[in-house]
């Protein structure tokens, strides 16, 4: 719902949006739907950075755009296309968020995700500097991450304790990036 006013402009009301209660979310007894919907698109992602010669561009294109460049790869072309690939998963990580909280709301529930995303993978292996990491330690980073915001929210900590706890962990997986890079990269 929006209104517009001369002294104050186009002025916005965020209400939550209810939805049906989805029963896809409960097909699987055992194993929650959202990691089987990922598990599909994880697996083929992992052989298409590992196997294929986008993937050995976009590793090119994150160790150094230069020496992609003279290597005679499009990068502005590739970069177009990885951010196609980005911007369809974030929307279907969207509507899987909606499927999870049963409301559509822009900005309550998706403040965090932003450093919780960016420490899983650093976590997981990946440069800041680019040109590595994989698929498979991001999942990892994803689910300590994910346990550990999970345990300081049932311990009943208030949010701002878990972003101090995420943003340490953050700071300790630069550092060691940075100054033990032997123990992460090994050739």
């Amino acid at each position: 719902i929006a209104y517009f006013s001369p002294k104050t402009g186009l002025s916005f009301f965020s209400r939550p949006v209810l939805t049906e209660r989805a029963d896809i979310w409960n097909l699987m007894k055992i194993i929650p739907l959202p990691v089987l919907v990922i598990a599909i698109p994880l697996v083929i992602f992992a052989f298409v950075l590992a196997k294929t010669k986008f993937g050995q561009h976009t590793y090119a294109i994150g160790g150094s755009v230069d020496a992609a460049e003279r290597a005679g790869i499009n990068v502005s072309r590739h970069l177009i296309k990885t951010y196609m690939i980005s911007a369809f998963f974030a929307s279907f990580a969207g509507v899987l968020l909606v499927f999870k909280i049963n409301m559509g709301v822009h900005t309550q529930y998706t403040s965090s995700y932003e450093l919780f995303a960016i420490a899983a993978v650093v976590i997981g292996g990946a440069s800041l500097m680019g040109g590595k990491g994989n698929i498979w330690g991001t999942i990892i980073g994803v689910l300590l991450i994910g346990t550990l915001d999970n345990g300081l929210m049932l311990v009943g900590l208030p949010i701002f304790y878990r972003y101090i706890a995420v943003g340490c962990i953050l700071i300790v997986a630069v550092l060691i990036d940075q100054f033990f890079p032997e123990l992460v990269y090994k050739e």
